[in-house]
């Protein structure tokens, strides 16, 4: 089963257990003893999945022209060696990276936490103590990413399929074609293997969401990878 389609349907079915967390307590319960507030939270709750259901679902049809090759560009797959190679390199990019982030957030929770512990008092300390516990579940979630992350790549052999509307690489969707979503950049990475750098950004909540995913160039294929940058940054035909 598509992935996507799964994830719509678990969204879904969360969606439609809250909405009924609206109908029952407007039933079989006194509004102003506590079933208004109850059918409101489960509306907006209903309301959320109702959206997350909808993303999934149109990401499930976006991955099947990919999977069918209706808007694929180029499929590539890896030796157990490549693979094995580019796991290692992203473990220690995605480990520094979450490592620096962790540091920034720890650092203002911290200076914050102080200030509270300084001059708020007795509720100061407690702030002190909630921020040392953030810390620690911001450190924990990281440390879990870049774990799990790491076991996906290593669980089994990668292979890229890059289209027009996004890149499927190792099960993972990245699709631009997502509503106010866009495609800001494509180019040539040259580490210790050759890779094609996909950015693309998408509206969230706090603004712009930008992601990027790197894709590694088989051997032999570096003219392959050149076209597929022509293709995207200068709109010319993959051939």
């Amino acid at each position: 089963m598509n992935p996507q389609f799964r994830n719509a349907f678990i969204w879904a079915a969360v969606g439609a257990a809250a909405f009924l967390g609206v109908v029952f307590p407007l039933l079989f319960m006194d509004g102003m003893n506590g079933g208004f507030g109850i059918a409101c939270l489960s509306g907006f709750a209903a309301m959320c999945c109702g959206i997350g259901a909808g993303v999934y679902l149109f990401r499930g049809f976006a991955l099947n022209k990919i999977l069918s090759g209706e808007e694929l560009v180029v499929h590539w797959t890896y030796s157990p060696e490549e693979w094995r190679r580019y796991a290692e390199a992203e473990y220690g990019r995605d480990r520094q990276l979450k490592f620096i982030l962790f540091c920034i957030v720890a650092g203002f929770a911290l200076f914050f936490g102080v200030l509270f512990l300084i001059f708020g008092g007795d509720g100061g300390r407690v702030v002190f103590f909630v921020m040392l516990g953030l810390i620690a579940l911001i450190g924990g979630v990281a440390a879990l990413s870049v774990t799990l992350a790491r076991r996906s790549n290593e669980s089994r052999l990668g292979e890229a399929r890059i289209s027009r509307i996004g890149v499927y690489l190792n099960r993972d969707l990245h699709n631009w074609n997502m509503v106010g979503a866009r495609l800001d950049d494509v180019c040539l990475v040259r580490e210790e293997s050759l890779l094609v750098a996909f950015t693309y950004s998408y509206p969230s909540r706090t603004g712009r969401q930008s992601t990027t995913v790197r894709v590694p160039v088989p051997a032999g294929r570096e003219g392959e990878a050149e076209r597929v940058v022509a293709y995207f940054t200068q709109g010319t035909t993959f051939a």
